[in-house]
């Protein structure tokens, strides 16, 4: 069996991320521990670098939610409520639920799959005129951009607009398999 389509792989990581952040309580907890570990083992790197540069965010989510949500006080914690501290959990089960999807997917594509996939996803834009050609190519830009900016390589990031390309691919029985878990990982969060 051929390696999956990206466009594929990045429609089963939006599949999971809308199934397991539709979960409450117990199950948004199982869900977001499952992903969490799956980061971990499989995009360790990745996943250590999101939620490095989440903790704003983290942080932010946890004094919104737990401190400014009126609700019963906790003795041990000054200025806290319990039903803040619990939607501050909820939010941040969520928020690690598309770190951790993110990061795999990182991981499993290159930039120029990452791309592709994503261009061929924006297919229906076409129907409102809109090019997903023009988007895609703003984003590997800035993906190529971003890169080499980290990298320290700026004059190998001017003479990429000449050669642009992103790898073809047709779809086989992997990405068949894979939309069809997508689309029943959608079907059970709509249901349930």
């Amino acid at each position: 069996m051929k390696h999956p389509y990206s466009a594929s792989s990045i429609l089963l990581g939006l599949a999971a991320v809308l199934a397991a952040s539709s979960r409450e309580a117990t199950h948004l907890l199982l869900a977001s521990l499952v992903l969490i570990l799956a980061a971990v083992i499989t995009a360790r790197h990745h996943f250590g670098l999101l939620v490095r540069r989440s903790r704003w965010l983290v942080l932010t989510l946890l004094i919104l939610f737990g401190w400014l949500t009126p609700g019963t006080p906790l003795p041990g914690i000054p200025g806290a409520s319990q039903e803040g501290l619990l939607l501050a959990a909820e939010n941040l089960g969520r928020l690690l639920i598309a770190l951790s999807v993110v990061a795999m997917l990182l991981t499993a594509l290159t930039p120029a799959e990452l791309v592709a996939g994503l261009r061929s996803l924006l297919a229906p834009l076409s129907l409102l005129g809109m090019s997903r050609d023009r988007i895609a190519v703003r984003l590997a830009l800035t993906l190529e951009e971003v890169e080499a900016s980290r990298q320290g390589r700026r004059e190998e990031a001017d003479g990429l607009a000449a050669a642009l390309s992103l790898p073809a691919a047709r779809y086989g029985v992997a990405d068949f398999l894979l939309i069809g878990l997508a689309g029943v990982l959608l079907l059970v969060a709509w249901l349930t």
